[in-house]
């Protein structure tokens, strides 16, 4: 059964940006990128499966606030860079 989706221009354009990572040329690409989309996202998943449901709600806690914590370093790093970049003087 096929059915029409639709995606918003920020969707579309990170479809785009996978096709080009995965380097998907021609008729089809963006069901191709959609279908290793799923597939990858569902193995990674079946992988993080086999280590949370050992953790018990303090150690997941943990793990999810060290998560947060590293997006957020990765976040102020990108910000910093950008600044520097931009307040590069020329004498």
């Amino acid at each position: 059964m096929k059915k029409n989706i639709h995606f918003s221009k920020e969707n579309l354009n990170n479809i785009n940006r996978l096709i080009k990572l995965l380097g998907i040329k021609g008729h089809g690409d963006i069901p191709k990128a959609i279908k290793f989309s799923v597939t990858y996202t569902l193995l990674n998943l079946k992988e993080d499966e086999k280590v949370l449901p050992d953790l018990n709600e303090s150690d997941f806690k943990l793990w999810f606030s060290s998560v947060e914590h590293l997006k957020k370093v990765k976040k102020n790093k990108k910000i910093i860079e950008n600044i520097e970049k931009s307040n590069t003087y020329k004498y």
